[in-house]
């Protein structure tokens, strides 16, 4: 704010030494230079991300500042009109460099990797505006022009510069996020130079204008933003926020085209109306207007290609990151179009060198030594157009099974299957823990039988089964006698490992098909799928009542193991639910046990049942 209002000052003082030629100039001057030192200070302050481009704006408007000198502070001490084109003309143009050389710095700053698109849009911008002022404002002119050909060159040089760093500044100014109110300033100083330029060659070619008129107050107010710029807080951060290299717009390509068009068209105009010099401007002019427009579709197609490719590269980091084995081929060769690391590393070789997917080794149908037929592969099945997952197929890598679980994806090009993605993942240790929690689920801890879920379950499936193969069984209902006194009298210790001796003994005599469980505390129950005689259920109990007397005679335990046991009877013309069976045999128990209390109570296997005979 102290630097606007002291440029605002200097800017009064100009129009009040009007008339006074060597006071308006030196007051041009001091404006220059507090610009300078402007830029210096806010660099000194801000400390900018880029301080290059700072650099190269100081130097612009140093350059810019002894141009002024020369041409304008000079003259007036020696009492003598300014002339144009000034003999330090080559400084101005210099500073007009530098100029548009720290804008492309600010801009390249804030693009990711090298890219040209905002000079090549500005330059064709600025040859298709530079053009139509040429030949509609300054061509008109040149026949009365007293000047030199070069004076009128440089007349249409200038605006041509200008234009140039004003779209930079302007290109600046557009995505530029929160730094825009340092940018702001930047594009009106722009802005206040080109206008003041394009009124100053007017003015030389028609051969009016004097020092100190009105369009000097637009290079000082040209001063005044570039300082104000520099010395805002925010100018720190324009390099700062990085911007992504985008492919440009629709409507920027059509705004490049209709400049690309405006050179051609004045061409023709100017032919029509029989002038000379014009064509040769022209044609010089649509020349350069063409290069460009090659050199701005050739980086067009390069960020294109570029684009492309990094999407490329991003989707082959992701698809090798993922823990999942990936494998695309081409739906009519079979050929591998890409696999990743993960597919060689569950496999144990590398697909992608196999190019017929028939002829995948080491692949196997789950549970079975049979190889994998090559039309039951997910890939070929995916080549007719559905998604397909299997789950039993299975692959041996270092003399192991391992487990796959395969989803084949056909990828469509219209209705027709060009591609064919297959991902597939080692699941064993999901399929292990998986087993692991159902056992959890179903076996009893402490004996290594099924639970009481487990029992119930298995005793289902069985049932149904001998349901449908019209088979009558037989559900037992165990009690382990006296667990209660055993804790009581020797611990609880003692009373597991009878449990666990129990459990034993009725593994030991039961076959592959029947169903054994630990339905409670001291009670078990067993489901003898093929006892299909009563004397089945006789051999059975005697059998138990044997191991159980041998065992009692060889433990060496304090305790002497008893079973009471009630049976019953099941078949496919009164079918039953596990439930209505245990209950009828618990039932079936307890009158066994009621009816030997007091006739030899320690025998070890009691038994009882509706249809079976007391031993």
């Amino acid at each position: 704010m102290g630097y606007a209002g002291l440029s605002l000052a200097l800017l009064v003082a100009y129009f009040a030494a009007a008339g006074a030629g060597l006071a308006q100039a030196l007051i041009f001057a001091a404006s220059n230079l507090a610009a300078v030192v402007a830029i210096l200070v806010g660099i000194r302050m801000n400390r900018p991300t880029c301080p290059g481009a700072w650099y190269l704006l100081a130097a612009g408007q140093a350059a810019y500042l002894v141009g002024n000198v020369c041409w304008y502070v000079i003259a007036a001490a020696e009492g003598r009109a300014t002339v144009f084109p000034s003999p330090v003309v080559e400084i101005f143009l210099f500073s007009y460099l530098l100029n548009a050389l720290a804008l492309l710095r600010l801009i390249r700053a804030r693009r990711a990797g090298r890219d040209w698109s905002a000079l090549l849009d500005a330059l064709i911008v600025t040859i298709a505006f530079t053009s139509a002022y040429f030949v509609l404002l300054v061509a008109p002119l040149l026949a009365a022009s007293q000047i030199s050909r070069y004076a009128q060159v440089l007349a249409g040089v200038y605006p041509f510069l200008d234009m140039v760093f004003f779209l930079l500044a302007t290109r600046l100014f557009f995505g530029a996020g929160t730094s825009r109110r340092a940018l702001a300033p930047l594009a009106a100083w722009a802005a206040a130079l080109f206008l003041a330029d394009v009124t100053y060659g007017l003015q030389q070619v028609q051969g009016v204008g004097e020092d100190g008129d009105w369009l000097f107050y637009g290079y000082l107010a040209s001063f005044l933003f570039v300082g104000v710029a520099a010395l805002h807080p925010s100018m720190r951060d324009i390099a700062a926020h990085r911007e992504q290299a985008d492919v440009a717009g629709r409507l920027r390509l059509v705004a490049l085209g209709l400049c690309g068009l405006a050179v051609p068209v004045l061409v023709v105009d100017s032919v029509r109306d029989g002038q000379r010099i014009e064509p040769i401007v022209l044609s010089c002019a649509s020349a350069i207007m063409f290069i460009l427009l090659m050199l701005r579709v050739g980086d067009l197609l390069s960020k294109i290609v570029t684009a492309g490719r990094r999407e490329h590269t991003q989707l082959q980091q992701f698809l090798e990151a993922i823990p999942i084995g990936v494998d695309v081929r081409d739906a009519a060769t079979g050929r591998p179009v890409y696999v990743n690391q993960v597919a060689g590393r569950i496999l144990g070789y590398d697909p992608g060198q196999v190019f017929v997917p028939a002829e995948l080794p080491n692949l196997y149908s789950g549970g079975t030594d049979e190889p994998l037929p090559p039309e039951r592969l997910p890939a070929t099945l995916a080549r007719q157009g559905q998604v397909v997952t299997a789950d039993d197929i299975e692959v041996e890598r270092d003399a192991q099974r391992r487990q796959l679980r395969v989803v084949a994806t056909p990828i469509r090009d219209g209705e027709q299957v060009r591609y064919v993605l297959t991902a597939f993942a080692d699941i064993t240790e999901e399929r292990r823990m998986a087993e692991e929690l159902r056992q959890l689920s179903v076996i009893d801890e402490l004996t290594g039988v099924n639970n009481r879920r487990g029992f119930l379950l298995a005793a289902r499936n069985e049932l149904a089964l001998a349901e449908r193969a019209c088979r009558p069984g037989v559900l037992l209902f165990i009690d382990l006698d006296g667990l209660k006194k055993i804790n009581d009298t020797y611990g609880h210790g003692v009373g597991d490992h009878a449990l666990e001796s129990a459990s034993k003994l009725l593994r030991a005599n039961i076959r592959r098909r029947d169903v054994l469980g630990r339905i409670g505390g001291d009670e078990f129950c067993v489901l003898l799928t093929e006892a299909s005689r009563l004397s089945d259920v006789d051999l059975w109990a005697g059998r138990l009542r044997e191991q159980v007397a041998r065992h009692n005679d060889t433990s060496r335990q304090p305790y002497r193991l008893a079973l009471t046991v009630g049976a019953t009877i099941f078949d496919h013309d009164t079918p039953d639910t596990v439930e209505e069976l245990i209950a009828r045999a618990d039932a079936a128990m307890y009158q066994a046990r009621e009816q030997d209390e007091g006739q030899d109570s320690e025998g070890p296997v009691r038994i009882l049942g509706p249809t079976v005979s007391r031993d």
